[in-house]
């Protein structure tokens, strides 16, 4: 009677589904837990664990907890970190490329930049950053950059002349601020809300989204409109840890970076007008003023930047940008 007790029993366990260990992967990046870059990290992470049961868990670091910015991408390269939501301009110190997205006045408004990026620019890049170890699975959304300062209104380009602002480490950015006669300063992300409280420096340049959620706005009383130029974050997995993961999976994250890319966009453009708004009823000064003399200044960044990232790459961006118009 044991016996065959026994026997029941081991034949229900050789014949019970076989429980597969979840896999867990890291995905890291510097926006805070309040943006829209971490509302849309959480559905992604969400919707992969249900839509492969369990199989893959996506943990997810904000607010640079893995490091900072270029720390996590180089992270992300070496496998330490499974997968990151990079800026363009942290991508493009590997692949300059990159650098082309943020070429001044280039594009006109959010749909241009949507038809360009999720367009020709994605085939051409996505070889490329395969290059350097990493699968490129789409470009979320940072926004179109502002100019804030301390000091006074900025309605023409002038009106830059001589202000410290601060501007990350990256050429594109700096090249265009100096081009408007501003003085740069580059300072890192994790230390701009303590500059700007102590009056280290001006000003500086950030999508509304930032201004807002890191209430630069309580330093810097004047915020310029200007669209001067577009930043995003760049969804990128390790390629040993991709070609690791079946093509189900595959198909999954991808789809899901593609459904969370368009939930930032929207969260982003929708939450601008609110936080301008809002910005505007606690006494900040918001100006939006004619751009044609600001991307008039620009031909000493062109120069620069053409030189920095190949003419061959700042053409094709010129083209691209032309023929999605």
């Amino acid at each position: 009677m044991k016996r065959g007790l026994a026997l029941l029993a081991l034949a229900a366990f050789m014949w019970a589904p076989v429980s597969h260990a979840a896999t867990e992967l890291k995905l890291g990046h510097f926006g805070s837990e309040n943006h829209p870059s971490h509302t849309a990290a959480k559905q992604f992470a969400e919707n992969v664990e249900r839509r492969t049961n369990g199989e893959i868990k996506i943990a997810i670091y904000p607010n640079n907890a893995l490091g900072s910015p270029p720390e996590v991408l180089e992270q992300a390269i070496l496998g330490a970190v499974d997968m990151s939501l990079s800026g363009q301009d942290q991508l493009a110190k590997h692949v300059r490329l990159f650098d082309a997205v943020s070429i001044p006045f280039s594009v006109q408004g959010y749909d241009h930049m949507d038809r360009v990026l999720d367009g020709p620019f994605k085939e051409w890049a996505a070889p490329e950053v395969e290059k350097i170890g990493l699968k490129y699975l789409s470009s979320w959304e940072w926004g179109f950059r502002q100019i804030t300062n301390s000091k006074r209104p900025i309605l023409t380009p002038d009106d830059v002349k001589g202000l410290k602002i601060r501007t990350p480490p990256a050429m594109s950015y700096q090249a265009a601020i100096e081009a408007l006669g501003g003085n740069v300063q580059t300072i890192s992300f994790s230390e701009l809300v303590m500059a700007m409280r102590q009056g280290v420096v001006d000003g500086q340049e950030n999508p509304i989204s930032v201004i807002y959620d890191l209430k630069l706005y309580e330093s810097q009383k004047f915020i310029t409109i200007v669209n001067y130029l577009y930043s995003s974050m760049c969804h990128v997995v390790n390629m040993d840890v991709w070609n690791r993961l079946t093509p189900e999976q595959q198909a999954i994250i991808t789809e899901e970076s593609d459904s969370a890319r368009l939930l930032m966009r929207r969260l982003v453009r929708e939450e601008e007008a609110k936080q301008i708004a809002d910005m505007k009823s606690k006494g900040i000064q918001v100006d939006e003023p004619d751009l044609a003399p600001f991307a008039a200044k620009m031909g000493p960044a062109y120069e620069k930047i053409r030189a920095n990232i190949g003419a061959e790459n700042f053409d094709k961006w010129m083209e691209m940008a032309e023929a999605t118009r």
